[in-house]
């Protein structure tokens, strides 16, 4: 059985666009999502493996961590850019996959970080990763990849947690527009539901930690707004 490094990603808000389509009469959830997977397309043939089941992504490699990685950015971009938002972990363990059965540690790993620490629209990256670039560092021979990671700003640290970093100084603006876009698209119901709020509200201040010195962009959510006017009685 071969180690692999594994991502399992979650496409957010799954049911509730697919009740819009049916409410509406509407295909657009599934025309976002043949738009967004296409990012697959562009990957080199034979780099990352992927299927996808319901809200679920998945993806596998056997080495490069760095293009690995690269791979899953340029889907949480693609998916932003069309409207929806990604949340997910990577992992690096045991992993075997047949055309009929999947045995895979590295799954169980990046799911279980899925599940229970990402919380919010963000891809963490299990301690495993890391140790194996740890290791790998110590070995001059092996430690190319960490330099590039290194050099490409792709891993960032919050909290306890490693994350995907997938902003940079090249798609800020453009990342920005589109967290903007899904937020004012569906403004009333995120609004209705505090844990939608608190998703949202991560991606603003993660974006503005980065912020551009050059940049004048400003926040797009207003979490407290002082009464104009007494309530009115019904």
């Amino acid at each position: 059985m071969a180690y692999s490094y594994f991502a399992f990603l979650d496409v957010m808000g799954y049911r509730y666009y697919l009740n819009n389509d049916e409410k509406n009469g509407t295909e657009v959830f599934k025309d976002k999502l043949i738009t967004s997977y296409r990012v697959f397309e562009q990957m080199e043939v034979g780099a990352v493996q992927h299927k996808s089941i319901s809200d679920s992504i998945f993806m596998s490699s056997s080495n490069n961590i760095v293009q690995f990685l690269t791979a899953a950015k340029d889907v949480y971009l693609r998916f932003l850019q069309n409207g929806l938002l990604i949340r997910g972990g990577i992992a690096y363990n045991k992993h075997y996959e047949t055309s009929h059965i999947t045995y895979s540690l590295a799954l169980t790993e990046a799911y279980n970080l899925e599940s229970s620490k990402s919380i919010f629209p963000r891809i963490l990256i299990h301690k495993s990763v890391i140790q194996k670039l740890i290791n790998e560092s110590e070995r001059p021979a092996e430690s190319a990849e960490l330099s590039q990671l290194i050099q490409g700003k792709l891993i960032i640290r919050c909290g306890e947690h490693y994350q995907l970093h997938v902003l940079d100084s090249k798609n800020w603006t453009r990342v920005y527009d589109n967290a903007k876009a899904i937020y004012i698209e569906n403004e009333a119901h995120i609004l209705d539901d505090p844990k939608l709020l608190e998703y949202h509200n991560w991606l603003q201040n993660y974006l503005f930690h980065f912020q551009p010195k050059k940049s004048k962009k400003t926040r797009y959510i207003s979490n407290f707004e002082l009464l104009t006017h007494p309530f009115s009685s019904s």
